[in-house]
């Protein structure tokens, strides 16, 4: 892995964190293929839950495989190089099956280019028996149609309930070697799989779409009929239905906690207290794809969470649904759970609240170690228009919600809006830059030390399939632009600062979440015309994307286009439990602007989805009431009150370790510190840290074998105890050496001089040193982000000497340090690559020769 040294974040690529799982010789290998990079994909809760079910299996090895940045991928393109595990390094084509998660459709291409850097073909039918079997889950699975046919299987719905039932339906097909049509045959009875190569998709000769009929594959031609709007094409076919869980406290919450090499987004423990919603929300796809709600009950959570913040060594504790608020006992589970942490400085954000839901109380309790970020969600700006979408929140409410997280000493609150719904005017889209105003005037004024922002986030509708709006038309990307520009224009107030999605890109998102398969072929073409990673605005093409759709014979004005109410939709035959019915009633009662009841309190709406007996709402006591644990980890010796302890730790960092940045440093030994049980002291302030630091920032991709790093403890640890206790819980190639007091007014900083052994770079040229020696000045360009610098080596270089086997480099430790990389390249003529390979060990810090 040469490149790792000329690549951004290369610790993304590494594997080896601590808590992963590797099996020895599994029956089946399982690639949990996730097609982001690594710190949106480590945010990823689904994906937590299938590495756990995967992990409880011996028999089965389930290992991660993310998308490579850009800068890799260009690379592996180059040199013929495919996707690889973190957890064993395996080929991505070498697994037995490959299942990808898919939470959001701008994934598609990213999806195609690990298929084809593996060497895999993309599409089902050009696959042979050597190949690996290619599967996709999460919420795209509601409209699997545009990539219907790259897929062996579809899993529709929750994974927990079926997932041991899957993977001995692959270790079965593995064992007895089964053809692939025999398989599809067999997995097509179990009702959670969607098996493409069983449907067929039928048009008019005017591409309108007719419903499904069954391929020659499908045996049972007595199967249950379909229904639904796709008519008599769907009579013999049966209807994959999503899979549900009927009561979460039946399923695990995830026990294996990685310690991420890189941080992800979301740098935090996560603990779903709830799944499904109530609330109605008629745009809202997770609303109707995830019902009935379910909640957790309140003592497994607490205790899930202070086992994984003790297995994690996070410090921040995250509880997850729908809509957090809602949650039935959530003041007293926020209360009993920072009466545990706040002691320990881990703070407790909820990421999904509603306004209406948001009590004073709870707010307390949020900030109580540190405030983890407001944010309010009206959605849109008018009160009529909220009624439209069944959000039913009065503009006094959402501003009084706002007033109150000021008071509480929140300085930035974001909102969230949609331009584009269904019947919306100029008014609407004015009414957001009023709503804006309003909040950002309960703010405290500057003359009182008020620093207070109000960040506005503006997106487009994007009609998505299996709500009351699938039937809806989409805006076009230029009205798109006029609404946009129509909203920040009414911004005045100097403190609200207005952001939006790009519309383009959801206008390609929009003909990918209610396309068919016809768009098989423009995904083909998008990802040779090199679409990749659509969903960042830096990256999305869209005259390429327009392109890839022309040479489909496809326009996206047909895909944003308003559908019949009559017709059959390409998604009809999935089944996500919501009747199709139902939504056309709530699109009635939308545009009647009407609200829907909340079946937690006014009954049951009749949805489809509940059956009475085990499917059904369940929500726990409000009452319930929690023990209360300590959260330290016992057996410390405590030390006096107000008494903190300070340590010198030396510590090594070597191979894969040397491509962890210094931020990146620190937050894994603090992990690793908290996952040792001691307890770290921290700084005063509405934000504390702990109390850790280094001497030096080493550079990326240096090795070291003894750094300086003074740590706090608020308890005593014998220094001779403490390699042990941390080195167990850092990943590899780091690892304390030896700790000790620190002596009173000792105050860590590097030496004056740091020394440096380079091998690995080849045959260096000594004439080219014999020139740089007797140079008066010799610079080099360092260019960044942040812009170009130029460097004078001649300053900074004490010695540079060549000897057997490599050359030594001595550098003055203040000002700008040349790297090694750069001496390479500016005094030997290698070039980058050449540069990059070459192998870096900090030998020791202290005198050294004369300067040159």
């Amino acid at each position: 892995m040469d490149f790792l040294n000329i690549i951004n974040q290369p610790g993304r690529y590494l594997g080896g964190e601590a808590g992963s799982v590797r099996k020895e010789n599994p029956s089946l290998t399982l690639a949990l293929a996730f097609p982001e990079i690594y710190e949106l994909a480590m945010s990823h809760q689904g994906l937590k839950v299938l590495y756990d079910l995967a992990a409880r299996r011996p028999d089965v090895a389930g290992e991660r495989v993310f998308a490579p940045y850009t800068d890799l991928m260009d690379i592996m393109y180059q040199r013929g190089l495919g996707p690889w595990s973190l957890e064993s390094g395996r080929p991505l084509r070498q697994f037995d099956v490959i299942g990808f998660s898919l939470p959001y459709e701008m994934l598609y291409t990213n999806m195609l280019h690990m298929l084809r850097l593996a060497s895999i073909p993309l599409r089902r039918q050009d696959r042979g028996p050597d190949h690996p079997l290619i599967m996709a889950g999460g919420p795209c699975m509601a409209n699997p149609e545009p990539i219907a046919d790259f897929l062996d299987l579809a899993y529709i719905g929750e994974a927990e309930n079926h997932f041991d039932e899957l993977m001995d339906l692959f270790l079965e097909a593995k064992r007895e070697k089964w053809p692939r049509s025999f398989l599809y045959q067999q997995a097509g009875r179990l009702s959670y799989l969607y098996v493409p190569a069983l449907y067929e998709p039928r048009y008019d000769q005017d591409g309108r779409f007719l419903g499904m009929r069954g391929t020659a594959l499908w045996e049972d031609k007595t199967a249950p009929s379909a229904g639904g709007a796709s008519g008599e094409e769907t009579a013999s076919l049966p209807l994959p239905r999503r899979s549900i869980v009927p009561d979460l406290n039946m399923a695990p919450l995830p026990a294996v906690h990685i310690v991420p090499a890189i941080s992800p987004v979301h740098d935090r423990l996560g603990l779903e207290i709830a799944r499904g919603c109530t609330r109605g929300c008629r745009f809202c796809q997770a609303g109707y794809i995830y019902r009935p709600l379910r909640e957790r009950d309140p003592l497994p959570l607490y205790q899930a969470a202070l086992e994984g913040l003790r297995a994690g060594g996070m410090d921040e504790l995250a509880l997850l649904s729908l809509s957090s608020g809602d949650y039935s006992c959530i003041g007293s589970l926020s209360r009993g759970l920072m009466d545990a942490l706040s002691p320990a400085k881990i703070s407790l954000s909820l990421p999904s609240l509603r306004v209406d839901s948001l009590s004073a109380q709870l707010m307390e309790q949020i900030k109580r170690v540190r405030k983890t970020g407001f944010t309010l969600a009206p959605e849109a700006g008018s009160e009529r228009l909220r009624a439209l979408i069944n959000k039913n929140l009065c503009q006094e409410d959402i501003i009084a919600t706002a007033a109150r997280a000021f008071a509480l000493g929140w300085e930035h609150i974001k909102l969230y809006f949609m331009i584009g719904l269904p019947e919306e005017t100029d008014e609407d889209i004015k009414a957001i830059a009023g709503l804006c105003a309003q909040i950002a005037a309960r703010a405290p004024s500057p003359s009182r030390g008020g620093k207070a922002l109000v960040n506005a986030s503006i997106g487009l509708f994007v009609p998505k399939a299996q709500t009351p709006f699938q039937w809806e038309r989409q805006m076009d990307p230029e009205e798109a632009r006029r609404r946009m520009r129509l909203a920040k224009a009414g911004v005045t107030h100097k403190r609200v600062k207005v952001k939006w999605n790009d519309p383009d890109v959801s206008i390609i998102e929009g003909v990918l979440s209610r396309g068919d398969r016809r768009l098989s072929l423009a995904l083909e073409e998008a990802v040779a015309l090199g679409c990749r990673f659509d969903g960042w605005s830096e990256h999305f093409r869209l005259q390429a994307w327009l392109e890839a759709l022309d040479r489909a014979g496809l326009k996206w004005e047909e895909y944003l286009c308003s559908r019949p109410l009559s017709g059959p939709l390409p998604w009809d035959h999935i089944s996500m439990g919501v009747s199709r019915e139902y939504l056309l009633r709530e699109r009635r009662l939308a545009y009647n602007y009407e609200q829907s009841q909340d079946c937690r309190q006014g009954g049951c709406s009749f949805c489809g989805v509940c059956d009475g007996r085990e499917i059904k709402t369940r929500l726990v006591p409000e009452n319930s009431r929690l023990p209360s644990f300590p959260f330290s980890a016992p057996g410390q010796k405590q030390s006096p009150e107000g008494a903190p302890v300070s340590y010198r730790l030396l510590f090594s960092k070597t191979g894969p370790a040397r491509f962890t940045g210094h931020l990146e440093l620190i937050s894994q030994i603090t992990r690793a510190l908290r996952r040792s049980g001691l307890d770290l002291a921290h700084s005063a302030g509405f934000h504390p840290h702990p109390l850790i630091k280094t001497a030096s920032a080493l550079p990326l991709g240096v090795e070291s074998m003894g750094e300086e790093m003074e740590i706090v403890l608020k308890k005593a640890c014998h220094p001779s105890q403490l390699p042990d206790l941390v080195n167990q819980n850092l990943p590899q190639g780091l690892a304390v050496i030896s700790a000790r007091l620190t002596r009173p007014g000792e105050i860590l900083r590097e030496a004056e001089q740091v020394e440096y052994w380079i091998s690995g770079a080849g045959d260096l040229d000594p004439l080219r040193l014999e020139h740089f020696q007797a140079a008066d000045c010799v610079t080099c360009l360092r260019q960044s982000p942040k812009g170009d610098k130029i460097i004078d080596l001649k300053t900074s270089l004490l010695n540079l000497q060549l000897e057997a086997g490599g050359l030594r480099m001595i550098i003055k430790s203040e000002g700008t340090r040349p790297r090694a990389a750069e001496v390479l390249e500016t005094v030997f003529g290698l070039n980058r690559e050449q540069a990059a390979g070459a192998r870096v060990i900090k030998q020791r810090s202290g005198g050294g020769p004369e300067k040159i």
